[in-house]
């Protein structure tokens, strides 16, 4: 404890150093900016600034956060008990972990921890931290805990199920699981391993730490955490003692929050920044004329979908999921509105990953969509509100869908709001139609599937609070098809029953999915080596370099 507490004390005192030091370094960078005549100011050789909108940057607590705009910065500041590699994602390489091995019947993983290993306060990681990075994941019950409660783990059993002996960590469960299921839920931002010493320092009335990690890091990445301010930025260093990989070659990273496509685009130009993560097809396009600057295709598995809460009767009606999904113009989305940012994909995981259903079985038409209204007896149309963030392709396509549902009678009522006021009104299911994103945490199939095909319980107090909780959807038949299909052991025939669920959200839900994104990320051409894998979260900094 006494060495805990010393560390805190450490960290505290550099924080505050540095802290002073990032806030002259960023307003400087501001000031540039906004310099008369716009003059050229490149960022230093050893720092990398990134522009994006990390509007909806909630948490830095990785057994908390669940949000797309910090799954990067989670990367770099944590190291998870396993890891994809960086340059080649389909690889599952060892994280805290250094070799791994499951038993004949499927019910147990032994993970030898590797020696050596410091998190940022100097601290040793043992797998008793490991244990209880994994145990404090179920037992503080947020949004990502679904990912281990998979396994059959409660608050109630994770104690006896997950246990550190020595150097080795070892997970146990009540059923079989295929070990390219548990490897690929463990490289999820939930399984990163946390300074239990330090956490627990600065725990308060049993909360796990969570409050004090909300906005602070106790990790082993390879960069730690130096500054973050909501709606500002993000700002990290590299971590010196990192032995999870090769060292970092950037030796700060600054993200900042620039919610405008535009700005990032102007940024980007002056070089005032080196990367610009989200811009629009025109802004991309526009990039080919300058010889400065590079566009790098990230594929990712984010879908893009329509989800009708069914606490509103009319969205109720089967007859009405089903006419919204004649109601999409698919291609007039992906291939005019965004030209090739986006591709359609009508099923809930995207191509790409294992199991993905390459039929498009929907298109556009009215027709259709008002019989199916008729036969719901709503053949006069109805209003009903669609909220979607105020960011790109959130608005765009819900603009879209206005046009398109109305042209079936149908009244859509935008309710375009800042993402964190958004993505709260979901998550408390006070929407009647929402336009939504959604990135598996991991590269399986079954992260997918868990999120929009198991619910036995709308009550307010459940702990899953997964995407068919929040829209009132209760399945308990296809909950327990979804439990069976991640318990099968047999790849082939998992691969399939993954494919009977999708073509159940695909043709029998409440979900309309419309399109799987293709990241194209703009940056200053001596940028190399940025990339990342198919989840939201993959982008190693550590491999970075300028030059």
């Amino acid at each position: 404890m006494r060495h805990a507490l010393k560390a805190v004390a450490v960290s505290a005192m550099m924080s505050a150093m540095m802290s002073a030091m990032v806030s002259a370094m960023v307003s400087a960078m501001v000031s540039a900016m906004m310099s008369p005549g716009g003059a050229h100011a490149a960022t230093p050789a050893d720092t990398l600034v990134i522009a994006r909108d990390i509007s909806a940057f909630l948490s830095l607590d990785p057994q908390e956060a669940f949000e797309i705009a910090s799954g990067d910065t989670l990367n770099n500041l944590y190291l998870r008990l396993v890891q994809h590699d960086p340059r080649d994602f389909r690889k599952i390489i060892p994280g805290a972990a250094e070799r791994w091995e499951a038993s004949a019947d499927g019910r147990q993983v032994v993970f030898k921890i590797r020696s050596g290993l410091k998190f940022q306060s100097g601290n040793p990681l043992t797998a008793e931290d490991a244990a209880f990075s994994l145990r404090r994941g179920v037992l503080l019950g947020k949004p990502p805990s679904i990912i281990l409660r998979q396994f059959g783990w409660s608050k109630d059993n994770v104690g006896q199920k997950v246990r550190a002996e020595g150097d080795r960590l070892i997970v146990s469960f009540d059923r079989p699981y295929a070990l390219d299921l548990v490897l690929s839920a463990f490289s999820a931002a939930i399984a990163s391993v946390v300074d239990s010493k330090l956490v627990m320092a600065n725990a308060r009335n049993g909360d796990l730490g969570n409050a004090w990690l909300r906005t602070r890091s106790a990790g082993a990445g390879a960069y730690r955490l130096l500054e973050w301010k909501a709606k500002d930025a993000v700002v990290i260093e590299a971590f010196p003692g990192y032995a999870g990989g090769a060292a970092p070659r950037i030796r700060r990273v600054i993200v900042r929050h620039v919610a405008e496509a535009a700005a990032q685009r102007l940024l980007l130009d002056k070089g005032d920044v080196d990367v610009a993560a989200d811009l629009n097809p025109d802004q991309v396009r526009a990039i080919a004329s300058n010889p400065d600057l590079k566009v790098v295709q990230v594929p990712r598995d984010t879908v893009f979908y329509l989800a009708l809460n069914q606490a509103n009767p009319t969205l109720a009606k089967p007859e009405v999921w089903q006419a919204a999904r004649w109601l999409v113009d698919y291609d007039g989305i992906a291939n005019q509105l965004f030209r090739g940012q986006y591709k359609v994909n009508q099923a809930p995981v995207a191509q790409g990953m294992a199991g993905a259903l390459p039929e498009r079985p929907y298109k556009l038409d009215v027709a259709k969509a008002k019989a199916l209204l008729a036969k719901a007896g709503l053949g006069g149309g109805f209003t009903v509100s669609v909220d979607a963030m105020a960011a790109t392709p959130y608005r765009e396509i819900a603009q879209s869908l206005q046009s398109t549902f109305g042209q079936a009678g149908i009244v859509l009522d935008l309710r375009v709001a800042e993402p964190s006021q958004v993505l709260t009104r979901y998550r408390e299911r006070r929407h009647d139609m929402i336009v939504f994103v959604w990135s598996p945490d991991y590269s399986d199939p079954s992260s997918t599937i868990e999120f929009f095909a198991r619910n036995t319980d709308n009550g307010a107090g459940v702990a899953n609070k997964n995407a068919a909780w929040r829209n009132h959807w209760l399945i308990p038949q296809l909950t327990v098809e979804t439990e069976q299909a991640s318990r099968e052991i047999d790849p082939p025939a998992r691969v399939q029953r993954y494919g009977h669920l999708q073509r159940v959200l695909r043709d029998d839900s409440p979900f309309v999915f419309m399109m799987q994104k293709d990241d194209p990320v703009a940056m200053r051409k001596n940028v190399q080596n940025y990339g990342g894998g198919v989840t939201f979260d993959s982008t190693h900094y550590h491999i970075i370099e300028k030059k």
